[in-house]
């Protein structure tokens, strides 16, 4: 078993507090980065068209739609 660094342990508990509280929205803010970036490794032509399931707060579908132009269907 691998032990954490005590900030990792205390990163790990307040998210997860956050998570716990309903609070998905700033949540998502710490995600948004990581979304953004992976969002541009897909290489998405433009005019595309994407499915984003169960996609939380939509931070790769909203972006997808605003920088592509491309029809998303968001079902959070």
């Amino acid at each position: 078993m691998s032990t954490m660094t005590p900030e990792m342990e205390s990163l790990k508990a307040r998210l997860k507090a956050i998570w716990m509280a309903g609070d998905y929205g700033h949540f998502a803010k710490y995600l948004e980065p990581g979304a953004l970036a992976f969002l541009e490794r897909l290489s998405i032509a433009p005019g595309a068209r994407m499915l984003d399931v169960g996609c939380g707060a939509g931070q790769i579908a909203i972006p997808a739609a605003l920088v592509f132009v491309c029809p998303a269907l968001i079902l959070p």
